[in-house]
């Protein structure tokens, strides 16, 4: 990780939870539109709402976050400071997401932008992994430093809050 990122408290966490939020957003996109399989497509899909643990592999630090994967490829993530945007799609082993969101300083200035890609896979149809890279820039994007994330998430709905 950039020294940049070490002096500022907070980077590095809040990188690999924004870069977690990506992951969630990925899935099956024939399961989103419907098939002959119905239900078992579903399952696979990342579609929904999950609750998250980002972890940053670097020190093991976690962070809590919320997901929503939409079926119209796009994805937002939250862990209650911050909302990231982003998309999704799927792939041949599962989904990849990216998304970012903005930190700000306390008068609300602008600091940095995280910006996270990852590759994910439902692995049940109530949990889902991933593995990616949450990149922070400045305002004039240069590259403050990199974190890699590992994301697990668990589904939850009105059914299984």
């Amino acid at each position: 990780m950039s020294e940049k990122i070490g002096t500022r408290p907070g980077v590095a966490r809040r990188m690999a939870l924004v870069a977690a939020g990506g992951v969630l957003t990925l899935g099956s996109v024939a399961g989103l539109a419907g098939s002959a399989s119905g239900d078992a497509e579903r399952l696979r899909s990342p579609v929904g709402t999950w609750a998250a643990v980002i972890t940053l592999t670097s020190t093991n630090e976690t962070e809590r976050a919320l997901f929503a994967i939409r079926a119209d490829g796009s994805l937002t993530v939250t862990d209650g400071r911050r909302t990231g945007l982003g998309t999704w799609q799927s792939t041949s082993t599962g989904f990849r997401y990216a998304f970012r969101h903005y930190t700000v300083n306390a008068q609300g200035v602008f600091e940095w932008e995280l910006r996270s890609v990852h590759d994910g896979q439902v692995t049940s149809s109530d949990t889902f992994t991933a593995t990616g890279t949450g990149t922070a820039v400045d305002a004039n994007g240069n590259v403050l430093g990199s974190a890699p994330t590992r994301v697990e998430a668990r589904r939850y709905s009105i059914q299984a809050p």
